[in-house]
């Protein structure tokens, strides 16, 4: 059996979003901005699972209940009409809000799973494979808090939502229901005992705060050891576990003997204040082996020992405290210990196993290199599923590129903000949606250079896609300067520049589309005449960049690209912005370069001298003879894009700065 999708309404930020689950593999990773709804999942899973309506809070519920509260206020707070309500025709009370979680499983026909399965079915049909639950966090009463509302709003007058807050745990409780997959019919369940046979969840938290002072985190080691030696070495090796217990006892019998002669003064000594001979006062060492692993066992790790030469004898292994170790082992140690431990409850525990164990892992990557982090993720499938006998999810939440660079497209489900609400995008129907051919291929390159590179597009506020060397190395300074200039800051935006190259960004078009991200395509004019070769923008008949081509403005023709207008360069929450003239009397260029030389003539002719890369390639005596000359003028791009770093006083072209205008006013 498998939990194939959770859906969550009214909590916190996840007002209406569903999580599918990923069907391959064992391992689902949540990614997404700060503050986009990742955790609020996890926790709402670990809430509802857990079943006890004390752990919700009146801040649990989503911002866009509140007016469906202070409606209900309104109504219960109203006169109201006896000979109406009589007839049937009073106002009805407004429905309160309700947090909910549907899950839907899939399942085999193994008699483990039927066992579960046959109380949950809503019809005959035996080929769906699928089941579904609802828990409802919901009013008791409502009839009754009303009343309970309105007299104490007679002795002290204040808004329902602060008069719920403190009785929220006595006047909303959970409910359980089956439903039907296709339908969402549902039908109300005596409890929640179903849920705790088809689900377990463990929650393993982020280790920010990784202590390195002596016994901190080597107890929280010793306890997890512990719960090896208890839960597994006990079962699978029941004759050594037996053995060191009897040795631990015989050791306990030799120390009690010991005792009685170390504190036989104390006992005469008590005997003098009359202290009786009876009850006699004995002292008995009580030792076993798991006392020992929880609270007196601590990790060492053997330091690195210098080689010695031939023939002489081998240095002493030194063993090291395991505070001496690294965060990013420790961390690592500490999660495949917690893992393991999780899994070996779950396999050793008495009575039927809950059919699914969800474990959710938040931000493993603390503490861990990236190298790590990737090894990481590949390897937790295997490790929580060992010899591939399922039964066991992973839902991972992350931050790190490098995780989502290593996991591949169908695992992940990004998490984007929406003003008050949360919307989830799910790149495993991405990637479904993708069949034509042209698509295809377009899912092949991104699958490849996203490995390739770092998935900071799933992480930030908005995004920049750009040709090349020069306008990565240049664009800060860009941003900084047009926030400087007043025309739009995103100095404070977390933003993802992602190099793609004039002839592959408009492979990113469905993606970009997809995740809705805020994003801004720095291109080329690129015009070619009309035997498809370069030349100037006045000369030119099209286009050769594919970009301006495919995705926008989607013209081939030079007159209509110049011609177009900010709507045509536009696309939802996507712009794209390429050479446009610097000024009525200037030409319009074919590429950044160019278009530099044209805003900033007379500056890089007063900066000659001081341009040690690309200086002495500038042509021309005068501002108007450099322009002449910019199609012509070849400067290596690195070089050129240097040169400007280290140099400050030049203006950012105009195309460009009406771009970072544009993203820098889009709502994030």
């Amino acid at each position: 059996m498998r939990l194939a999708k959770v859906t969550v309404e009214t909590f916190r930020l996840l007002a209406d979003v569903a999580v599918t689950l990923e069907g391959d593999k064992a391992t689902t990773v949540l990614v997404g901005p700060n503050n986009s709804g990742k955790t609020s999942m996890a926790e709402a899973l670990a809430v509802f699972v857990a079943g006890s309506g004390k752990d919700f809070s009146i801040s649990d519920f989503s911002v866009v209940a509140h007016t469906a509260f202070s409606a209900f206020g309104d109504w219960a707070l109203k006169e109201k009409d006896e000979e109406a309500a009589e007839a049937g025709e009073a106002d009805p009370a407004p429905a309160l809000p309700v947090i909910a979680m549907s899950l839907d499983f899939t399942y085999q026909e193994t008699p483990e799973d039927l066992a579960v399965v046959g109380e949950l079915l809503m019809d005959l049909d035996d080929q769906a494979f699928a089941i579904a639950l609802r828990i409802d966090f919901g009013a008791k009463d409502p009839v009754q808090l009303a009343a309970d509302y309105r007299e104490q709003h007679a002795k002290d007058p204040v808004a329902f939502l602060d008069f719920l807050a403190p009785r929220l745990g006595q006047a909303y409780s959970l409910a359980y229901y089956k439903i039907h997959p296709e339908t969402r019919v549902r039908e109300l369940l005596p409890d929640g005992g179903l849920l705790k046979r088809l689900l377990k969840i463990d929650f393993l938290p982020a280790q920010r705060h990784m202590e390195d002072q002596e016994g901190a985190q080597a107890t929280r080691l010793s306890r997890l050891l512990n719960v090896h030696y208890e839960r597994r070495y006990k079962v699978a090796e029941p004759a050594g576990y037996e053995e060191l217990e009897k040795a631990v006892k015989a050791q306990s019998v030799d120390l009690t003997g010991k005792y009685g002669a170390a504190f036989k003064d104390l006992k005469d000594s008590l005997g003098q204040f009359g202290y009786p001979r009876t009850p006699k006062l004995t002292i008995k060492a009580e030792l076993s082996a798991s006392a020992i692993f929880k609270d007196n066992t601590r990790v060492y790790y053997e330091a690195e020992i210098e080689a010695v030469a031939a023939g002489e004898l081998p240095l002493p292994a030194y063993e090291l405290p395991e505070r001496y170790n690294g965060l990013g082992f420790k961390n690592l140690i500490y999660m495949v210990l917690q893992l393991k431990a999780y899994r070996d409850e779950v396999e050793s525990g008495d009575g039927p196993r809950p059919r699914v164990h969800l474990i959710i892992v938040e931000e493993p990557e603390a503490h861990l290199h990236p190298q790590m982090q990737a090894v990481f993720i590949d390897k937790a499938d295997k490790f929580i599923n060992p010899g591939g006998n399922g039964g066991a999810q992973l839902i991972l939440t992350t931050h790190s590129p490098h995780i989502v660079a290593n996991c591949g497209f169908s695992p992940v489900r990004y998490f984007r903000r929406r003003g008050p609400k949360v919307v989830v995008k799910d790149l495993l129907a991405f990637q479904a949606t993708q069949t034509a051919p042209e698509q295809r291929a377009a899912l092949e390159f991104l699958g490849q250079y996203l490995t390739l590179t770092r998935c900071d597009l799933f992480f930030c506020d908005k995004a920049i896609l750009i040709e090349g060397a020069v306008e990565r190395l240049l664009l800060p300074k860009m941003i900084a300067k047009a926030a400087m200039d007043g025309i739009g800051d995103l100095t404070s935006t977390y933003l993802a520049t992602i190099e793609v190259g004039g002839a592959y960004a408009h492979t990113f078009r469905d993606l970009m589309r997809f995740i809705e991200v805020p994003t801004l395509i720095v291109t080329d004019l690129d015009a070619v005449d009309g035997d498809r070769k370069k030349c100037p923008v006045a000369g030119g008949v099209s286009t050769s960049n594919a970009t301006l081509k495919k995705w926008l403005p989607g013209k081939s023709v030079l007159g209509d690209l110049l011609g177009a207008t900010a709507a045509d360069k536009t696309e939802d929450r996507i712009q794209v912005a390429y050479q446009v003239a610097e000024a009525r009397h200037l030409p319009c260029a074919r590429s950044f370069e160019e278009s530099f030389i044209y805003a900033n003539a007379d500056w890089l002719l007063a900066e000659k001298a001081s341009l040690i890369g690309t200086g002495e390639l500038l042509p021309g005596a005068d501002a108007d003879e450099l322009r002449a000359a910019a199609f012509t003028t070849n400067l290596p791009k690195v070089d050129f894009a240097l040169d400007l770093l280290v140099h400050g006083g030049w203006s950012t072209p105009k195309y460009i700065a009406d771009g970072l205008a544009w993203l820098a006013a889009q709502p994030s």
